[in-house]
Formats: C-alpha cells, sequence, structure tokens
C-alpha cells in the first residue's frame, strides 16, 4: 500500500514546514493528485489523517484534495499557524 508511503512522507513535509517557520500549527493543506499517479485517494487520505491525528502540530488540521489529469501528487499550499493570538 504505496498511499500510507506517501502520506507518510506529505506528513513529515508538513512537519518539516511548520518547525523551518518557526509555527506551531499546520491548518490547512491542499494538494493535487493526477488521476494518472496510480494513487487510491481514499486510502491516501485515511493514511494521512490517522498521521495527523497523532501530532500536536497537524491534530484537526484540513487536507483538501483536488484532482487533474496528470499524473504527479503535488502539495499545492499549505496555511501555518503561529499558535499565539
Amino acid at each position: 500500500m504505496h498511499e500510507f508511503s506517501l502520506a507518510q512522507g506529505l506528513h513529515n513535509q508538513l512537519l518539516d514546514l511548520a518547525r523551518e517557520n518557526k509555527m506551531a500549527k499546520v491548518q490547512m493543506a491542499e494538494v493535487c493528485v493526477g488521476d494518472n499517479a496510480g494513487i487510491v485517494v481514499e486510502s491516501f487520505v485515511f493514511g494521512f489523517n490517522v498521521l495527523a491525528e497523532q501530532n500536536d502540530v497537524t491534530q484537526g488540521m484540513n487536507l483538501i484534495v483536488v484532482k487533474d489529469q496528470g499524473s504527479d501528487l503535488i502539495l499545492l499550499q499549505v496555511e501555518l499557524d503561529s499558535g499565539s493570538d
């Protein structure tokens, strides 16, 4: 199930982005999954959500998946939060 490996890679990338930018939370990530990428989106999202809920930085975040006709998995945008009001 390579979807879980892809989900782990995305999760690690988001944690790295939050750490590098000294942010406390990832609020949202939008990814594009190509129809020809060979990814079962439901499995990918399930695996990602399991990982996200286990980490304070990503817990409760919103993962948005858009599709196109390509063959890639692309991180389009990320919304980070400093945690301070």
